[in-house]
């Protein structure tokens, strides 16, 4: 089975205070940059199948600059079999639909079995990728899957993904199949000194558009655009307070009338008095109220 998982390089979040309020390129100056998380479980997830299945071959591939090298050879060392980066100097800001245009490109050349890939992206969450990815290749797309199991001498995959509230379900999914990868278990391998160096070593393919079967034209067919982000604000509460006193005294004020004081009542009496109580207390609170004739 050959396997293709998608890597990102994304900003460091910690570090990141002008996302969307400053110009791209004035905001990456001088920041940090590190694995998707998703990525990282993707491709944890392979290494996982591939120590099962010795035939299993894992490819990584990337689309960025030649800093993306780096995660790369750290895949290699964890026990990846090839590594790919496409890269154009056009490519410096590019859509979800057109990077899944390419990534998909990668998929056909490579005439890969199953692509995994992350959920979303720590940088901008837009969780696009993966299916329109899919809508490239044609092929069945399963989302925010946390686990999955290639059936024995069987073209489809078991998957389980997370729906809500606690709730998983089973998918199963015919090869060749995409799958994005959101809250896994699985971690990296341990990487020995000799194989980080070997990584180091090892040749990274980089193909560029016209390599992978990409026309440029394609790519600007883009029917989909994020066209900008808006962020939460708090709701601030209003409490009236008298504009003449002192700010610690406003302050107070303000605190005062935030925060709602708890009370209790303690009720007694067997177990009629204490439905009654109960009753007329929910009544006066406005809890409840009592029928009308």
């Amino acid at each position: 089975m050959k396997i293709v998982v998608c890597l990102k390089e994304v900003i460091e979040t910690g570090v990141n205070l002008g996302y969307g309020q400053v110009p791209p390129a004035l905001m990456q100056k001088g920041l940090t940059y590190k694995l998707n998380p998703n990525d990282a479980q993707a491709l944890a997830e392979a290494l996982k199948l591939k120590k099962r299945d010795p035939g299993v071959r894992v490819t990584l591939v990337s689309v960025g600059p030649e800093s993306a090298d780096s995660y790369l050879r750290d895949g290699l060392a964890a026990g990846a079999d090839e590594a790919i980066r496409i890269w154009d100097e056009d490519l410096s800001e590019i859509t979800p639909y057109q990077t899944a245009g390419i990534l998909a490109g990668a998929v056909k050349l490579l005439n890969a079995d199953l692509v995994l890939a992350g959920a979303k992206s720590l940088d901008n969450a837009s969780g696009l990728v993966g299916p329109m990815m899919a809508a490239w290749l044609e092929t069945p797309c399963v989302c925010e899957a946390i686990s999955f199991q290639v059936e024995t001498d069987k073209p489809y995959l078991t998957i389980t993904r997370n729906v809500t509230k606690g709730i998983q379900e089973k998918v199963l999914a015919a090869l060749p199949a995409v799958i994005t990868i959101a809250g896994s278990t699985e971690k990296l391998p341990y990487s020995s000194l000799e194989k980080i160096l070997s990584g180091r070593e090892a040749d990274i393919r980089c193909l560029s558009l016209a390599e992978i079967g990409i026309s440029r034209q394609e790519l600007q067919k883009d029917r989909t655009r994020i066209t900008g982000l808006s962020f939460p604000r708090p709701r601030p509460r209003s409490v009236p307070y008298d504009s003449s006193l002192p700010a610690f005294y406003r302050i107070l004020a303000l605190l005062q009338g935030g925060i709602s004081k708890r009370r209790g009542e303690l009720l007694q009496g067997n177990t009629e008095t204490l439905v009654n109580q109960l009753f007329e207390l929910l009544v006066k609170e406005e809890v409840i109220k009592p029928a009308t004739k």
